[in-house]
């Protein structure tokens, strides 16, 4: 899977249109309807990557307005010394010429180039949430000669620098990967319309510490919280912890609470935290998560995680800092951070320009 990321998230090719209160599969679903620009990428610059090589398939095709994810199927060698870069370099060059030309026709006929969507007819893309896409900052390109914009100007090209791909080599990966980018309409309108399941704060305090969060804020103010922490060993039989009969006891008690309306806090870390976590999923009880990994604007979840978080199961937590460097010591910290939590009074979301009340 490739994605590509239009430079400054511009949503040049199209809209999302539909409710999630619509039947799947009908024009009131959540759906992708493209721009004219949307719609020339997708039917005229795609094909053009099997065209030009022909060891390339295009499995699926998954648009977004500021985005594009590429499913390819590479059957066999491409020719000496060509690799994916020179694929997707050529598609993306081939894209940015379609985006000037739709500049040129536009600023002809004297009005701004529309971004919203073309009538249908039957050739709609399906799409994926946004991805961590390489930047390396703006690049531009001579402006075609002929252009009302006159010669020897620098055009910015259509997508940002380097592009994000991923090697599906896993069993039921695919699938998957399928799945998730024909339910990203639906995904982006979830989180359009349920922003009270669906928040993302990159500024939030607790307990004197700063974290990014994603997914239900309001799971921080329910007022009963216990920590899920095992060790990796049992302490008095030296057994995996997962193996004895105390954490078998203690796994039963830990999802009876949870029904009950207490939320679980864990970082996930050892092999009994993990179960706990996943039986928490399972059966959509109330989960506070905690992770090392950071929280930027763009980032995103599993897809997993995402549905717990947008039917209001689950909150993600990533501390802005740690006071070691190895994933030894912020493992240790996060079970030190899970306990702050569930003991915590005190949350405030920052905006950088004042501070919010809860």
């Amino acid at each position: 899977m490739v994605t590509m990321v239009v430079e400054g998230r511009k949503r040049l090719f199209g809209t999302i249109e539909g409710s999630t209160k619509g039947r799947p599969g009908t024009d009131e679903a959540p759906h992708m309807a493209l721009s004219e620009l949307g719609r020339h990428v997708l039917e005229q610059e795609v094909p053009k990557i099997h065209h030009f090589y022909p060891a390339v398939e295009v499995w699926q095709v998954a648009m977004m307005p500021d985005h594009i994810h590429l499913l390819l199927y590479v059957r066999e060698p491409l020719p000496e010394g060509k690799h994916l870069g020179h694929v997707m370099r050529g598609f993306k060059t081939g894209c940015s010429r379609a985006w000037w030309q739709w500049q040129d026709n536009a600023c002809l006929g004297g009005k701004t180039p529309s971004t919203t969507a073309m009538p249908s007819t039957g050739a709609t893309g399906t799409g994926a949430t946004g991805t961590g896409a390489t930047r390396a900052g703006a690049t531009g390109a001579a402006v075609p000669k002929g252009s009302p914009l006159g010669k020897g100007q620098l055009r910015p090209v259509l997508f940002e620098k380097g592009y994000h791909d991923r090697i599906i080599n896993k069993r039921g990966m695919l699938e998957n990967i399928k799945r998730y980018m024909k339910e990203n309409p639906l995904r982006a309108r979830i989180r359009e319309e349920c922003p009270h399941l669906m928040e993302r704060q990159l500024h939030l305090w607790i307990a004197g510490r700063e974290y990014a969060a994603f997914g239900n804020l309001f799971l921080l103010k329910y007022p009963i919280k216990e920590q899920v922490f095992f060790h990796r060993k049992d302490p008095k039989t030296g057994k995996p912890t997962d193996e004895t009969e105390d954490f078998r006891q203690e796994r039963a008690r830990l999802l009876r609470v949870a029904e009950e309306g207490t939320v679980l806090v864990t970082p996930g870390i050892s092999k009994g935290e993990r179960i706990i976590v996943n039986d928490a999923l399972e059966s959509h009880l109330p989960l506070i998560l905690l992770q090392k990994e950071p929280i930027g604007e763009y980032w995103k979840p599993s897809l997993r995680r995402f549905y717990a978080c947008t039917a209001g199961h689950l909150l993600i937590l990533a501390p802005w800092s740690f006071d070691g460097e190895s994933d030894y010591s912020r493992f240790h910290q996060l079970n030190d951070y899970a306990r702050e939590i569930c003991e915590a009074t005190e949350m405030r979301i920052l905006n950088y320009y004042k501070v919010l009340a809860p």
